[in-house]
């Protein structure tokens, strides 16, 4: 009885091997780095960011460096980065300290997830649109957008009820120790910066 090769097998298991050899326990991680390759703009985002951070007391977000990089706002990049700082939290202290969710939400987000969590620790009930609208003085549709990321991040999901979104079970500790604090700060003749 023989047994035949197959080539694929061999595909299949470099990574694993390769993530073994070198140390690591999450082959899976190995097994798909290709796959979520950061593209050329979030290479300068992340780069960006690293610089950054590493000024004392700066703790600026995904959103604002790429405004301070001229770079259109891009959802789908900017959760690509969020999640490239969850695998990768030996990046940079800030990552390990403030956790890398604290990143990825930018301010009107903050204030969408803050009204939100208010509401249900106060009320044991979730807004509607309009009482958000009115409270956050954001128009409904703009609430409606923003929820779509803040799902796609994982702090909400799809829900029967009145904002149509639930809160994570560990949603008070999602947003690492600053929650869903933000200060964004300004000096003359730099461009705005995170603090914490």
């Amino acid at each position: 009885m023989g047994y035949s090769f197959n080539s694929n097998y061999y595909l299949l298991l470099f990574p694993i091997l390769f993530s073994i050899a070198c140390g690591k326990s999450d082959w899976k991680a190995a097994a798909t780095k290709e796959e979520g390759k950061l593209s050329a703009d979030a290479e300068k985002v992340v780069e960006y960011l690293l610089t950054d951070w590493d000024k004392q007391f700066h703790s600026t977000d995904i959103s604002t460096a790429m405004d301070n990089l001229g770079m259109k706002q891009d959802d789908k990049m900017r959760l690509q980065i969020g999640e490239h700082f969850r695998e990768n939290t030996n990046l940079a202290r800030n990552l390990r300290y403030w956790g890398p969710n604290n990143y990825l939400l930018n301010n009107d987000e903050k204030r969408i997830a803050k009204y939100i969590i208010f509401i249900f620790e106060k009320n044991n009930r979730y807004p509607t649109l309009s009482e958000a609208s009115i409270a956050l003085e954001f128009e409904e549709e703009y609430i409606k957008e923003r929820l779509v990321l803040i799902n796609e991040a994982g702090l909400i999901h799809p829900s029967d009820n009145e904002i149509r979104y639930s809160l994570v079970d560990k949603y008070n500790t999602w947003g690492g120790p600053l929650r869903y604090n933000f200060h964004t700060a300004t000096v003359e003749g730099e461009k705005p910066f995170g603090v914490w």
